[in-house]
């Protein structure tokens, strides 16, 4: 579920291409009669109306008694200064850390929602940024320009109890794949999946083993296999 057309950045097609997904975007929510044909704020709704459709969507799949992955992705806080809706308020002086604060609490509220469902107990919450802020400007001025950031990554209820038992790791968003597979009860036979790690296993990812420079390099590298097997056969596919 995406505020935006879903075709935005190939979305859509990559999400088909790797199964059998239902796709409810901008477009989706107004030919269900979710919002006016004639509703555009932001990217398409705001997240305030994410959380309530979300809400609704997630109790229907649970009706169904049977495992199921529901997937969001919350745009509020996006570059340049968030979309400040109703719910925000001016607490930071700052239009983009009110909107930043104001997308924080609909999350805690989100999941605070969730844990009070029946479905809950045999339920994971896996939360994830996909990348950085791009608002240099606002980094520079409230003064942590030179401060590490990184992607929020949060798991909340895993299978099994599982809990990180290795401290502090040094991981790429490469790792979260089998991490988040772990974290459902998947088993993974030697703790690896693609390149990346299972974080609740004592195997080192690449980069504590090699450093971030030795994948950034890796990375960098062509392969034909990649390109003819997997990215234009998947794209044909899709298409």
């Amino acid at each position: 579920m995406i505020v935006s057309v879903g075709d935005f950045a190939g979305r859509s097609s990559y999400f088909r291409g790797h199964g059998n997904y239902a796709i409810e975007d901008y477009d989706a929510a107004i030919e269900k009669g979710r919002i006016p044909s004639d509703y555009k704020v932001w990217w398409g709704y705001e997240d305030k109306k994410l959380f309530d459709f979300a809400k609704e969507d997630i109790t229907k799949l649970a009706e169904q008694d049977e495992p199921f992955n529901f997937t969001m992705l919350t745009v509020d806080t996006h570059f340049t200064d968030g979309y400040e809706c109703d719910l925000c308020e001016d607490e930071y002086g700052t239009q983009y850390s009110n909107v930043i604060a104001c997308s924080s609490k609909q999350v805690a509220e989100f999941v605070n929602w969730i844990k009070k469902q029946d479905f809950y107990e045999n339920t994971t919450i896996v939360i994830a940024g996909d990348h950085l802020t791009m608002d240099s400007a606002y980094i520079n001025n409230e003064g942590v320009a030179g401060f590490d950031r990184k992607m929020y990554f949060n798991i909340v209820n895993p299978a099994d109890g599982k809990v990180n038992k290795n401290g502090k790791r040094i991981y790429t968003s490469l790792d979260l794949y089998p991490t988040t597979l772990s974290s459902l009860g998947v088993e993974i036979e030697g703790n690896r999946l693609g390149l990346g790690v299972d974080l609740y296993s004592d195997t080192s990812t690449i980069v504590e083993e090699k450093g971030l420079d030795y994948l950034n390099t890796e990375l960098m590298k062509n392969s034909e296999y990649y390109t003819k097997e997997l990215l234009y056969k998947q794209r044909t596919e899709a298409n």
